[in-house]
């Protein structure tokens, strides 16, 4: 996959050794996450998505999460899905008050074509019924 971070200024974006020691770059944790949650089709669905956030969950930042996503100023909030897949994924939530700030004014749909679905009111949410 070919990385260009063209409207990004490439946030995210590190560079590690590969296997012959090349330079690859590769989106960070961080990136990573906020990325298949915006696009949860991308990873296989929104059960995948969760199970990333949980292998994730002793590795990653919630205030670096916060962080990207102010850069990344996306129009859609994308903070409350973000959030609810942290939540569901076992963080504190202590550290779950910096998304919340982030605002919950909208009723938002954590994926595109949903068939049955549930509302979460914590996180304004609606998303897919065996996500329960």
């Amino acid at each position: 996959m070919l990385l260009s971070g063209k409207h990004t200024n490439r946030l995210g974006v590190q560079k590690i050794a590969g296997a012959t020691n090349e330079v690859i770059e590769v989106r960070n944790l961080e990136r990573t996450l906020i990325d298949i949650a915006v696009r949860p089709g991308y990873a296989g669905g929104t059960e995948n998505v969760l199970q990333s956030f949980r292998r994730a969950l002793a590795k990653t930042s919630v205030g670096r999460l916060a962080e990207m996503l102010q850069e990344l100023g996306y129009l859609y909030p994308y903070h409350q899905a973000i959030g609810f897949y942290l939540q569901r994924a076992g963080y504190d939530p202590e550290s779950l008050v910096t998304l919340r700030k982030l605002g919950l004014e909208y009723d938002f749909f954590l994926a595109h074509g949903m068939k049955k679905t549930k509302f979460d009111p914590q996180w304004r949410l609606h998303y897919p019924d065996e996500l329960s």
